[in-house]
């Protein structure tokens, strides 16, 4: 699907990342120093955001929601549709936007949404959101997209463990005249095996057995109950389909690699990062890689990179942002892209950014 959405634009973003930090140096005894070392090399990631005990995706999100209210000085009457993008949700019912609505101080009259997606989560939701506000349903969106994937992960499984990071987001979107968000999105759910949670929901419940640890042929440990993922298979998924989809876009909007002012691309690893970059022949330094100090946050990845390293308290003109490329990829099998302009968007310093 490919498809350009007229008058509509994102207005602000802000990012909410858990105080708690974990070091990845501080795992060599449980992993083994040499295997750690080997690990941060490839990935690229040093330390991680964890949400504590008590704490979900919709706290993050309600954080990052809450500065960008303060920050905006918007009227919370004047959002009137909200989306929840996440994989790891309140309850299994209700929904957690609705319960999210009651908790910003949000008009009755708001249409919410969950939308269960990983990493190309943020896409997703930027189109969803898009499509409420260009069909005139919605004057104002605010989306929220946020995991707390740690909680997915035995703690003894050194190649998710020393990955996945947890963060929440919000972004408002609403109607621009003349501005438009280009979007083009993809699935493949015959490899809905390649990134799994196998047990736990109503095709496989949890049970005793479910919970059990078993040891998989590279030595991580993990249950049913937790992420597994093929590494191997998601790499080629992302360098291939990933790189297709930034390219099919750029051709339907018009422009050229070098005509791109800044790329948001979803931060998987490091060396996964900057295979796809060589395959699309970026050769400017406007595409960042800031892995090191958040790892993959899931549907987050892409709105943090932005807060991170643009953030418009720190002195960052995104004035000449004009042609602006996200692209995300990951559990589904979901990818894709947008095209969009950010020249006016206010960018917020993330919460608790770490470096």
């Amino acid at each position: 699907m490919i498809c350009r959405l007229k008058n509509v634009a994102i207005s602000a973003i802000s990012t909410y990342l858990p105080p708690n930090v974990l070091e990845m140096d501080t795992l060599s005894q449980l992993f083994g120093e040499d295997k750690v070392k080997v690990i941060r090399n490839a990935t690229g990631v040093d330390r991680v955001h964890v949400a504590d005990a008590g704490q979900t995706a919709s706290d993050e999100c309600f954080e990052a929601a809450q500065l960008l209210f303060e920050k905006e000085g918007l009227d919370r009457s004047s959002v009137n549709g909200l989306i929840f993008v996440s994989q790891t949700f309140d309850y299994i019912a209700p929904a957690t936007s609705v319960i999210l609505q009651d908790r910003l101080g949000l008009s009755k009259d708001t249409v919410c949404f969950d939308v269960s997606f990983g990493c190309s989560g943020y896409i997703n939701g930027v189109y969803l959101a898009s499509t409420l506000v260009a069909s005139g349903s919605c004057d104002k969106v605010l989306l929220l997209a946020g995991d707390t994937t740690t909680k997915m992960i035995n703690k003894k499984d050194r190649s998710h463990r020393m990955v996945f990071g947890d963060c929440g987001s919000a972004t408002l979107i609403e109607k621009a005249e003349g501005k438009d968000i280009c979007v083009h999105l993809c699935s493949n759910g015959a490899e809905h095996k390649s990134v799994i949670v196998p047990a736990g929901g109503f095709r496989m419940p949890a049970t005793e057995e479910t919970k059990k640890e078993y040891t998989d042929s590279d030595g991580n440990i993990r249950s049913l109950e937790n992420l597994d993922m093929d590494g191997l298979a998601v790499f080629n998924f992302i360098v291939k389909d990933g790189a297709s989809s930034v390219r099919t876009l750029l051709e339907y909007v018009g422009w050229t690699v070098d005509d791109v002012d800044f790329f948001a691309f979803h931060q998987a690893t490091k060396f996964t990062f900057n295979h796809l970059k060589k395959k699309l022949k970026i050769k400017t330094d406007n595409v960042p890689l800031n892995i090191a100090n958040y790892g993959n946050t899931g549907p987050t990845s892409v709105p943090l990179v932005i807060t991170d390293t643009r953030h418009n308290e720190s002195g960052y003109d995104t004035s000449t942002y004009k042609k602006v490329i996200m692209s995300a990829y990951g559990i589904g099998l979901s990818w894709g892209s947008i095209a969009c302009d950010l020249s006016e968007t206010r960018i917020y310093r993330p919460i608790n950014q770490s470096i």
